[in-house]
């Protein structure tokens, strides 16, 4: 447990100096993207892991939809797909500090779940990054309890609404390495595998949760 604790006090510390090293340049431009990526690396090593793709991020993909199960996602898939990313996260969690410092800088998305018209506002965010790759977590919380929950109806919505060419991103092992239910923190690798963009048809989105949850369970 102590070591949890190290860990997470010296990622917050990290995310504040990521925060403050922002304010510093211009935004998204050449020192901002590499103090960004640096940062997220540094994020990823100070829980003890490392990460490593499987599969393929194809360049045209528009929105990613992975699995969520901790707040280290974030920062390792930002380490493995790059700068040009937006992620998609509730208000309560995006919006607290130092996190929001970089939310608001990067540009990322937040939703406020409690607004019925939430989705209307998430729309045009979402359209607004065209040529961005825009990440989401259909789940709408972290899971903790070792399965990838059901998907809320966002994304389905934003995909065919907007027709986005959209890929599954499967995010397997973080627990093992960096559990905060259970505050346990030890050195491992944090696997990420891309499964093929969906085709857009009936039942799409269902497909698309049971071929995560394969691959998901396959090696748990």
């Amino acid at each position: 447990m102590l070591s949890f604790y190290i860990k997470k006090y010296t990622t917050y510390l990290t995310i504040f100096a990521e925060s403050v090293a922002l304010a510093l340049v211009p935004q998204h431009g050449k020192w901002f993207n590499r103090f960004r990526l640096f940062f997220s690396i540094r994020i990823v090593r100070s829980v003890g892991a490392t990460v490593n793709l499987a599969g393929q991020i194809e360049h045209d993909t528009d929105i990613l939809i992975a699995n969520h199960q901790s707040m280290a996602d974030i920062f390792a898939l930002e380490e493995v797909i790059g700068n040009d990313v937006r992620f998609i996260g509730r208000t309560g969690i995006m919006d607290k500090w130092p996190v929001s410092k970089i939310v608001d800088k990067v540009g990322h998305i937040t939703v406020d779940q409690k607004d019925r018209r939430a989705i209307i506002k998430l729309l045009k965010d979402v359209k607004a990054c065209k040529g961005k790759k825009v990440i989401i977590f259909p789940e709408g919380t972290r899971s903790q309890t070792g399965k990838i929950e059901a998907f809320e109806a966002g994304t389905k919505v934003l995909v065919e609404k907007l027709g986005l060419k959209a890929q599954p991103v499967v995010i397997k092992n973080i627990l093992s390495v960096y559990n905060e239910s259970a505050k346990t923190a030890r050195t491992g690798v944090i696997e990420i595998e891309a499964l093929p963009p969906v085709t857009i048809e009936e039942g799409w989105y269902e497909k698309a949760h049971q071929d995560m949850s394969d691959i998901f369970n396959k090696n748990n």
